[in-house]
């Protein structure tokens, strides 16, 4: 597998520990994994890793994010999932990490309520299954 990247190299040994933990079952190795993926520029694998693991612990998520890779836009299906619940909640995430290095008054735009998020989240979906006249998916 080929990760293609934005300037720093991914540590491929993590890489290779991550995926055999995710293959296992372990489904915060599969949310890191997703993270560096997506970091390092792989979209569509991040997006796979993810579905896979939190898919059917998170529905809406994992519909949002299919819906928006189908219409070509990987890297908003990414976001969808990097806001998610299950990635943001990772103990073993890149999200701590992310946020340790803001400033307080950064960390109030990127602390937002999981239900907030939830509710922008299904909205968001039923506006595009009404945009593809998707009635009883909307229903």
């Amino acid at each position: 597998m080929e990760i293609r990247t934005n300037g720093d190299v991914p540590n491929q040994d993590e890489i290779v520990e991550l995926r055999a933990r995710a293959e296992a079952g372990d489904r915060d190795a599969a949310g890191r994994l997703g993270e560096l993926l997506a970091k390092h520029g792989d979209l569509a694998a991040a997006l796979d890793i993810w579905a896979r693991a939190y898919g059917d612990a998170a529905p809406t998520t994992r519909r949002l994010a299919e819906l928006l890779a189908d219409r070509g836009d990987l890297r908003a299906a990414v976001e969808v999932w990097q806001f998610s619940d299950p990635v943001r909640q990772n103990p073993s995430g890149l999200h701590e990490e992310f946020m340790a290095g803001l400033d307080i008054e950064e960390r109030v735009d990127w602390e937002d309520d999981p239900e907030d998020w939830a509710f922008m989240e299904r909205e968001r979906l039923t506006r595009l299954l009404a945009d593809r006249d998707d009635e009883a998916a909307v229903a």
